[in-house]
């Protein structure tokens, strides 16, 4: 039960901001939910009509509910207390709708609560409205119902504003009253919302033992539904099945196998839709979270870089301000440890949804602050990588940072990048490696294989940007997987002096896509490379392909002639001067360390070419 007694401790500390909303989410007060809304209709503090006005956008209100009206479901649903839909609140809504309406139902809970609270001039006046059952006359004359053919539909002040049948939309209800400072709106009462909590709390008498709250108390029996919005009616705990499997005779009744009050349900289930909203990782019908109980902000374990803005000014090159972007990260992750006590707990959960009325806790996890940050830190230190793709949320053209890509890019180049791959296969790749970055455990091998396959097939790349993500991305992979399983550390610069077979062979494959690549440029002539196409092929046989791709950049390296040429021919003669004769001669397949020293050629080619750009510009400036 750690998972619910950290919800609950988490919506105790943020009681402050209960009912207030904050970029898209609400911390919701017990015994309510949230609700679309389609139309107002206002009152006087004497319960008489006076307008009705549709609601734009359909907006989202925080209304009160019972505990059989938050998870009603079915042709006879129950009522809710205050705001709720015509069926509910119309008298004779039988005469224009179906014949079951829920107004007897709602009636008796306003009634009971109006009754225990006669003071509240909003609760008296909406329910001497209610009780005069002329709803749909006055909508009528405020031309927001017309009758054709018996039924009701829209009137001309409500046709095309309010988007959903005529029987099955939302009322909300405003007082108005002669004192201007008082809140006339009852979906933003925050003084209603608490005299409602008192009321509900009074007529639940049949207590049991909370095992949360190690006391007895009123306990729940129906717990909240729709909180995470991609599946509305699955719920996390539920005991509604006395007939068939769901006790296996261990147990008599549900309250057996657990305990937990009206208050520490609604309170953990509020704390869990507020943070799925707030700052979940949502995709499909899986959301992870990620949190401490206070209100403070995390580093996201989902989000490239941890979602930290450490390259955002500047576009930068591997080889010269690698160590300092790590620098900046390390400083702003220690941040994190000056924010919070040592003993402060981080908390992980994943949700998934497999059947429509069932969202499962896949996985959680608590760990120190202390241990948390380490485990980003070191993911980040083993896995960073020059990157080359638009990071979440920045809205221009591709860009370069040095860092870590999010699971979720990682699972994309894995499984591919078009948009036919299996959501689900990429969502548990997605859980694969959050527990690799938060447990710290190895980086799963197939994964890296994966990833290594597809980026070597050049030619299956749509385009240029998308070939360039999947490369530095599996860069980052191999990177890991070197340190993890061999220990061995792979810095971003190229490494002129390493001899490794692997690393030389990448080192020549990216010299010979530069010579032909530089060659094609300057007569215009766009397509992929020789080098490009046959990488595949390269990998495997290293050997064989490499002498076909040689004979091929002759011609370009005629072709570009002049200085260039020669420092690209000196530098092949320096490469091959590294390797071994018996290991450039050996045709079994290359590894992923190929590609780094692949990639880090090419960075190396891209850093000197920005250097002598910078270098004209700055000479023209002169001049």
């Amino acid at each position: 039960m750690s998972w619910i007694k950290s919800l609950y401790d988490t919506y105790e500390n943020n009681k402050s901001i209960i009912g207030k909303e904050e970029n898209g989410s609400i911390l919701l007060p017990i015994f309510h939910i949230t609700s679309k809304s389609h139309l107002t209709v206002s009152l006087n503090e004497k319960g008489e009509f006076l307008d009705a006005i549709p609601v734009e956008d359909d907006e989202n209100i925080i209304i009160p509910c019972t505990e059989e009206s938050s998870v009603r479901a079915g042709s006879k649903a129950a009522s809710h207390v205050l705001n709720d839909k015509i069926q509910y609140l119309a008298k004779d809504y039988d005469k224009y709708g179906d014949k079951y309406h829920g107004y007897s139902d709602y009636m008796e809970k306003l009634g009971a609560w109006y009754y225990y609270n006669p003071s509240n001039k909003k609760i008296k006046a909406v329910y001497q409205y209610v009780e005069k059952g002329t709803l749909i006359d006055d909508l009528i004359k405020a031309s927001i119902f017309e009758i054709f053919e018996g039924g009701l539909v829209w009137g001309p002040q409500a046709k095309g504003k309010i988007k959903v049948d005529p029987r099955d939309f939302y009322i909300r209800w405003q007082v108005e009253s002669r004192n201007m400072l008082e809140e006339y709106r009852t979906w933003k009462d925050l003084e209603l919302y608490d005299q409602w909590i008192e009321y509900y709390l009074s007529t639940r008498t049949e207590e049991g033992f909370c095992y949360v709250l190690g006391k007895h108390a009123p306990l729940e029996s129906k717990h909240p539904k729709s909180i995470y919005n991609m599946c509305a009616n699955a719920k996390i705990i539920s005991s509604n099945d006395t007939s068939d499997f769901t006790f296996r005779g261990r147990f008599n009744v549900a309250q057996e196998a657990y305990g937990l009050s009206y208050e520490v349900s609604q309170k953990a289930h509020n704390a869990l839709k507020w943070l799925i909203a707030k700052q979940g990782y949502n995709r499909g019908k899986k959301t992870v979270i990620c949190w401490v109980n206070s209100s403070m902000d995390l580093p996201d374990p989902l989000a490239d870089n941890f979602g930290l803005d450490v390259f955002e000014e500047e576009q930068i090159t591997a080889g010269a301000t690698a160590d300092d972007i790590a620098h900046k990260l390390k400083l702003e992750l220690s941040g994190y440890r000056k924010k919070f006590e040592e003993e402060t707990l981080v908390h992980l959960m994943e949700l998934e949804s497999v059947t429509d009325g069932r969202l499962s806790i896949t996985y959680y996890q608590e760990i120190r602050i202390s241990d948390y940050i380490s485990r980003l830190e070191k993911w980040y230190e083993t896995s960073a990588w020059m990157q080359r793709y638009r990071p979440y949320g920045n809205k221009e053209g591709p860009s370069e940072f040095i860092g870590v890509p999010s699971p979720y890019n990682i699972a994309q180049v894995a499984y591919g990048l078009n948009k036919s791959v299996d959501e689900t296969l990429k969502q548990k790749t997605i859980s694969r490696l959050l527990t690799c970055i938060v447990e710290g455990t190895k980086i799963p091998q197939d994964l890296v294989e994966l990833a290594f396959r597809k980026t070597v097939n050049r030619p299956a790349f749509e385009d240029k940007w998308s070939y360039e993500k999947s490369l530095s991305i599996t860069c980052s992979l191999i990177k890991k997987y070197y340190y993890d399983y061999e220990r061995e550390v792979y810095i971003m610069a190229l490494d002129r002096e390493r001899n490794s077979r692997d690393y030389l062979y990448g080192r020549l494959l990216a010299v010979a896509q530069n010579i032909e690549q530089w060659a094609l440029q300057k007569t215009g002539e766009e397509r992929l490379t020789n080098a490009d196409r046959l990488m595949a092929r390269f990998s495997t046989h290293p050997f064989s392909t490499w002498q076909i791709i040689e004979l091929s950049i002759k011609p370009y390296l005629s072709k570009i002639g002049g200085g260039g040429a020669a420092s690209r021919e000196k530098l092949l003669d320096e490469i091959m001067g590294l390797f071994n004769p018996e290991d450039y001669t050996a045709e079994k397949p290359l590894t992923g360390e190929f590609l780094l020293g692949y990639h880090c050629q090419r960075e190396d080619f891209r850093s000197k070419s920005k250097e002598q750009d910078n270098e004209k510009a700055e000479n023209k400036e002169e001049v």
